[in-house]
């Protein structure tokens, strides 16, 4: 874009001039925005665990994630693309979203293996 400077007396230009300005100036505030916005979902999918282990409730977000002994029967898994509604036994409906951290118990978590939807257990 050509940065021509309008002269004193053409006030159409001038007004043109102003409000290119004020528009770069939204443009980069909502970049800003966008890129703060896009960084916070990036830290929330590494820190948020969520628990899976118990189905149909309401999903709990855990701030830190879980260390799971081997000996405990949840484990802390990613899938690799979104999964809805998904049947588990009867009556027990899971969904995931991609790349969000989930506390899951060692059954579920294998099972997800099997199909192939398991991204690996953390």
């Amino acid at each position: 874009m050509a940065t021509s400077k309008a002269k004193p007396t053409d006030t159409t230009g001038r007004q043109r001039e102003a409000q290119q300005a004020a528009f770069a100036d939204e443009q980069a505030e909502a970049a800003q925005t966008m890129a703060m916005a896009t960084a916070q979902k990036a830290v929330a999918l590494e820190t948020e665990v969520i628990d899976a282990t118990v189905p149909n409730r309401v999903t709990v977000i855990v701030d830190e994630p879980t260390i799971v002994d081997n000996s405990e029967k949840a484990v802390t898994i990613r899938v690799v693309e979104d999964i809805e509604n998904m049947t588990f036994g009867a009556g027990n409906y899971f969904s995931f979203r991609a790349g969000q951290k989930y506390q899951v118990n060692k059954d579920l978590a294998r099972h997800l293996e099997e199909k192939g939807y398991l991204a690996g257990v953390i």
